[in-house]
């Protein structure tokens, strides 16, 4: 299967105008005429991956994050971004990226967080737009607000939540003996939604990469937010889009990067 043959399959679901305007979703290095043959999966594109991707003989990286996002001015071996994209380019591997166009779309990476944690969807938490070419019309956003199937304590809720996400540590802000029902997440950096998740009366946020200052303004309004860090929320990329490529790119052998880690190391 040809390269754009692929985009055009992911773009009928998760269109890349979706995305945010300051975003880089979509093809970031590549020859839309390529071959692909072989798909790796991975939340971010690093030296490590891209070894494993020339090791594997891999065609295309499809990631979460962007791996052209700030502006480059220069592109030698000397350079950590540089050198990557020699590599990628002398053996004829792709990169293609979905950030915010996936976070947003119905059936994207929030849907898939509230599938594993089993909690039904019931609203966007921040709806950004229509637009008439997209599912006829229907409102996409960022986040989502669900329940519970009956309420518990945030303390077990963090037990259920560091289990399904394969984490050992979240910080959270709030009262451990808070019994909770309503639940909005935004997967990877959504901390900036606690007043909202309060204006909507929301029991608890899930999100990452919470400030400071944040935190004291969140526990001032008696919002409880739990931050599982930006790797906590998103290393499930890989998991949460594999099946739909499986089923609908039938030729092509598409695996999960084995080097999808946390920079963090709990001490």
């Amino acid at each position: 299967m040809k390269l754009y043959e692929v985009i055009d399959t992911i773009n009928k679901k998760y269109p890349e105008y979706l995305q945010y305007n300051w975003d880089n979703s979509g093809l970031n290095i590549g020859d839309k005429d390529s071959e692909i043959k072989k798909i790796m999966l991975t939340l971010e594109v690093t030296e490590s991956t891209v070894d494993e991707a020339i090791e594997n003989n891999v065609d295309l990286i499809i990631s979460h994050h962007p791996f052209l996002f700030s502006k480059i001015n220069k592109i030698n071996k000397n350079d950590i971004k540089g050198n990557l994209i020699y590599k990628l380019i002398s053996n004829s591997i792709s990169v293609y990226c979905m950030h915010t166009s996936y976070d947003v779309a119905i059936d994207g990476l929030n849907d898939y967080f509230f599938e594993l944690m089993g909690i039904s969807n019931e609203y966007i938490l921040d709806e950004s737009c229509t637009n008439e070419n997209y599912r006829n019309g229907e409102s996409y956003g960022l986040g989502r607000v669900g329940s519970l199937e009956e309420t518990m304590k945030v303390k077990e809720f963090i037990s259920k939540l560091k289990s399904k996400l394969s984490i050992k540590n979240v910080r959270y802000v709030g009262k451990l003996d808070k019994k909770i029902k309503t639940v909005a997440v935004v997967t990877g950096s959504g901390a900036e939604f606690f007043e909202k998740a309060k204006e909507l009366d929301i029991d608890v946020l899930v999100t990452g990469d919470m400030k400071y200052h944040q935190a004291m303004d969140a526990l001032e309004i008696k919002m409880s937010v739990i931050d599982c860090g930006h790797y906590g929320t998103e290393h499930i990329f890989a998991d949460s889009i594999i099946g739909f490529l499986i089923e609908n790119l039938k030729d092509i052998e598409i695996s999960k990067s084995s080097n999808i880690i946390d920079p963090f190391t709990d001490l």
